[in-house]
């Protein structure tokens, strides 16, 4: 539980560190199908947040080539929640990471 604490800090602080423009994108995720979003990448590693009204915001934080943790926020206020993974970029839709716990989709496209 602290390692996912200590990765929710450093994937909030990473949000933080500076403005990047977001771009408008269409997301799935196994919880939420697909649904119109907007795609902000940070970190300069592959690290991004998708985030959408009436969606939780799902943050990808890189842990190293190909794999990833990944996080969920439910609205302001609230905090980053770890999604058991780790998350494994996929072979087949490299637009998509899966939880290979889980294997739960988030996906940007």
């Amino acid at each position: 539980m602290l390692k996912a604490s200590l990765w929710g800090a450093a994937a909030l602080a990473a949000l933080l560190a500076g403005p990047v423009a977001a771009k408008p994108a269409t997301c799935f995720t196994s919880d939420d199908g697909r649904y119109p979003c907007d795609f902000r990448g940070f970190g300069g590693d592959g690290s991004f947040e998708i985030r959408a009204p009436g969606t939780p915001t799902y943050i990808v934080s890189m842990q190293g080539r190909g794999v990833a943790d990944a996080f969920v926020n439910f609205g302001p206020g609230e905090r980053n929640i770890f999604i058991q993974g780790p998350f494994i970029r996929s072979q087949s839709d490299r637009a998509c990471w899966v939880s290979e716990a889980t294997q739960f989709r988030i996906c940007a496209y």
